[in-house]
């Protein structure tokens, strides 16, 4: 009987501890004190009671949670530009096809404005901040909502180089070159927002100071860094984000934003499991994704695999694959690690194991047949940069275990 009492005490103070926990903080384990409010908040994200109370989830308690609702104390500053923009509207969209234009924001002037949002359109208020030289441009947002801010380029489709997460003042910053730079202010969940709910206005400013532009070396996918087997150290603080799309199963509750990304090149040494993580390794909340070409498919993902926000994935890769490691954030950058740790299964030295497993047979056919026509890679027995017809004989002439 001991051993199940002792059991029966851990889960009760584990279950009192968390009922003890408010729902307006981030916290580890599933649910929060509040029955009603983890009810509301894991309608709309079930991942708030399976796993972590992390910060997203502290994030929408505040739009659905009347207890979580930022209390009065964040004033912010006195506006001296009025919001232009009638609420319910939403026609300042610089990239829009009916040309708009953001709101010139000269640098320490704060502007007043407000925003909507229903559960599938959200208004984004735009504005433009001119630096005539290179500067970190910091952007401050007072909101009594769940409101954050985006420094953007002027291009159509723009990059992002800073991205806030929840606060008052919610801030954001990055070191730019000389130009027009844009920032965007929306709302930071698609939840019904209405016009005239205070939680929809808010305060900007931005404020400039001299620095040096320093993007890293592997900032883009076409200039990855080369990692290997181990840790290998970044830091995205100053790295911009790359417009790669990341598909709807990488969403873990967290949605889909991964800013200030680094690329790493990895080629795998031998067929196995590979697992990519920097749990424990970063400075700040990170993402990771596996890409099998710049521009190409998702092979895998992670986003809040650690309490500490850190990222940890798993992919099978076959000899000579080179896989593109992309690592970034969520709001900002900061220093860190990447981890790979193999789980090796077989070697090089055996090129037409194409499945790993020891000995080359009728499934590393089905293998080879499906990167049939694919210009180079593993399959590619005889080296002449396609998977073809030759490569297949080959593979039928080398039938039988490794040796």
């Amino acid at each position: 009987m001991k051993p199940i009492a002792f059991l029966l005490a851990l889960f009760l103070i584990a279950t009192s501890t968390r009922a003890q926990t408010p729902c307006c903080q981030p916290h580890a384990g599933p649910g929060c004190a509040d029955a009603d409010c983890a009810a509301a908040v894991c309608a709309l994200d079930p991942f708030c009671c399976t796993s972590d109370w992390d910060t997203r989830c502290a994030t929408e308690a505040s739009v659905v949670c009347t207890a979580c609702r930022p209390a009065p104390g964040c004033t912010p500053p006195p506006a001296t530009l009025a919001d232009s923009e009638p609420c319910g509207a939403s026609n300042d969209d610089p990239c829009a096809s009916i040309a708009g234009a953001g709101r010139h924001l000269p640098l320490d002037t704060v502007a007043a404005g407000s925003v909507w949002a229903t559960p599938t359109m959200r208004d984004v208020d735009w504005f433009e901040v001119t630096l005539t030289a290179p500067a970190r441009l910091r952007v401050e947002l007072w909101s009594a909502g769940p409101l954050g801010a985006i420094i953007l380029d002027d291009a159509c489709p723009p990059t992002v180089h800073a991205e806030s997460v929840d606060g008052c003042p919610a801030t954001c910053e990055a070191c730019l070159p000389a130009g027009v730079w844009r920032i965007a202010v929306r709302s930071l969940l698609f939840e019904a927002l209405p016009c005239g709910d205070p939680l929809g206005g808010y305060a900007v400013r931005a404020h400039a100071e001299p620095c040096q532009p320093a993007a890293p070396a592997n900032d883009r996918c076409d200039s990855a860094a080369i990692a290997a087997i181990g840790v290998v150290a970044f830091d995205t603080t100053d790295a911009s984000t790359e417009p790669a799309w990341l598909p709807p199963m990488c969403d873990e509750g967290s949605g889909l934003a991964l800013t200030n990304d680094v690329w790493f090149a990895f080629t795998a040494p031998q067929t196995g499991q590979y697992t990519f993580s920097t749990c424990g390794l970063a400075e700040f909340d990170s993402r990771i994704a596996l890409y099998d070409q710049c521009g190409g498919s998702v092979l895998a993902c992670s986003d809040d695999a650690c309490a500490d926000g850190g990222a940890n994935m798993t992919a099978g890769l076959i000899c000579a694959q080179t896989v593109l490691v992309r690592v970034g954030g969520w709001g900002h950058g900061a220093a860190g690690a990447l981890q790979i740790v193999p789980d090796l299964g077989s070697g090089c030295e055996c090129p037409g194991d194409l499945d790993g497993n020891g000995e080359i047979d009728a499934s590393d056919a089905a293998v080879l047949l499906l990167c049939f026509g694919d210009p180079g890679g593993p399959a590619d027995i005889d080296g002449d940069g396609e998977v073809g017809s030759a490569d297949l004989g080959l593979l039928l002439l080398l039938n039988g275990p490794c040796s």
